[in-house]
């Protein structure tokens, strides 16, 4: 845990994940002051989340009125009326008012979004897409999500769901998603698929292809090669000037970087000029929070 000076905050970030709950104040320029942190398993319920988070709140704060708050959150969420619905990762929290419940335990305007959207906003920010206009953040990790950027703004789209790039279909042949549809770039690229392939947790194969085990090596690359694909895909809809990966398996950065690279430059489609940047996310776990701050700072 980390506390300094929080001098003139008047905003507050919250990142609420399924291993670890952070809170920050900020200055009114996005510069976090103070933080703090738990681990959500020990909280055990969202009304035990909200008190805790709310007490955190309160001490950091100083003597100055928070006066807008955001918290990204997994989804699925029901962005307008501020409801947390049935994250998978999040046991028991179903159909969870979140935005009324921090609303009364802050005093302040609070404002719900996904993690994902909030982890992108981070990197554009302060992060590896800085200086970009249209940036597009993939998270890769046990499953694959994204948060869209446009002409500088988050984009959620017509029905807030926006940026659900694992569940583009690469083969319609392919594995079941349980989202229903078959061959979803979720299930060939990240760690449950390449779990279930392996027959052993994602993050060992990761492990063993650094190590230079040959099966390992070919299960990285294949699912690497998927999400080549799924980044050529992303560049012929949206265009952006950067892509920014982040997530757990870019841990494995060196293993996955040059296929790729690769594969979206082998599309005779994406010429040289408007192939976008490819970036490793540079915030790391601090992404989520950095973006929640910014998006408090966004609707003050």
């Amino acid at each position: 845990m980390h506390k300094c000076g929080v001098g003139p905050a008047v905003i507050a970030g919250i990142d609420l994940g399924g291993t670890q709950a952070r809170v920050a104040v900020a200055r009114s320029d996005g510069r976090i002051a103070a933080t703090r942190k738990v681990h959500t398993s020990d909280l055990g319920s969202p009304e035990a989340f909200v008190a805790w988070a709310g007490r955190m709140l309160d001490q950091l704060r100083g003597t100055q009125r928070i006066t807008s708050v955001a918290i990204g959150s997994p989804g699925p969420i029901d962005l307008k009326r501020g409801v947390l619905v049935n994250p998978p990762n999040l046991d028991g929290w179903r159909n969870v008012p979140l935005r009324s419940m921090l609303g009364e335990a802050t005093g302040a305007a609070v404002h719900l979004e996904n993690d994902a959207n909030l982890a992108g906003l981070g990197e554009f920010h302060q992060g590896a897409g800085r200086g970009s206009r249209n940036l597009v953040y993939v998270t890769w990790s046990t499953g694959v999500g994204a948060g869209l950027i446009i002409e500088g703004r988050l984009y959620h789209g017509s029905h807030g769901t926006a940026g659900e790039v694992g569940h583009t279909i690469l083969d319609p042949d392919g594995p079941l998603c349980t989202c229903g549809q078959r061959g979803c770039l979720e299930q060939l690229a990240a760690g449950h698929g390449i779990a279930t392939q392996a027959g052993r947790p994602a993050m060992e194969v990761f492990a063993a292809a650094g190590r230079g085990d040959p099966q390992a090596r070919m299960i990285v690359t294949k699912a690497a090669v998927y999400m080549g694909l799924g980044l050529i895909n992303i560049t012929n809809v949206i265009d952006p000037d950067v892509i920014v990966i982040g997530g757990g398996i870019v841990q494995s950065w060196d293993l996955v970087q040059a296929v790729l690279r690769e594969t979206l430059a082998s599309s005779p489609f994406i010429k040289p000029a408007r192939r976008p940047k490819l970036r490793r996310a540079r915030l790391g776990d601090r992404a989520g929070l950095v973006g929640a701050v910014e998006w408090a700072r966004a609707n003050r």
